[in-house]
């Protein structure tokens, strides 16, 4: 695996929706992702564990001091050579992991 894709999200369940549905409609490339979320309480928490039912995603919920906190923390499991931060509510442009983000990278997994 060479990609990780780390999501941040806290109270946001209609953005991560949208973000969750923008990665996981992407399916030609082998890539790990880390959701961080911030003791969401608004049905984040729920849609998180749909997803993860269906897909490897590694994700915790817990409190933490901000953003930048909750990048740290996601930057600090990931296991791919490049890092993509795809927070709530974010969205790749139709198919970009099957062909520009391939392509620079030079590698087919």
């Amino acid at each position: 695996m060479i990609l990780s894709i780390v999501t941040i999200n806290r109270n946001n369940k209609a953005g991560l929706e949208k973000t969750l549905t923008s990665i996981y409609t992407n399916k030609n490339i082998a890539f790990e992702h880390i959701i961080i979320d911030g003791n969401s309480q608004d049905g984040s928490v729920e849609l998180i564990e749909e997803y993860a039912a269906k897909y490897p995603i590694h994700w915790i919920t817990e409190p933490d001091s901000g953003i930048f906190n909750a990048m740290n923390k996601g930057l600090n499991l990931v296991k791919g050579e490049y890092v993509i931060f795809m927070n709530s509510g974010d969205a790749f442009c139709e198919d970009i992991l099957t062909s520009e983000l391939l392509e620079s990278l030079g590698k087919y997994d």
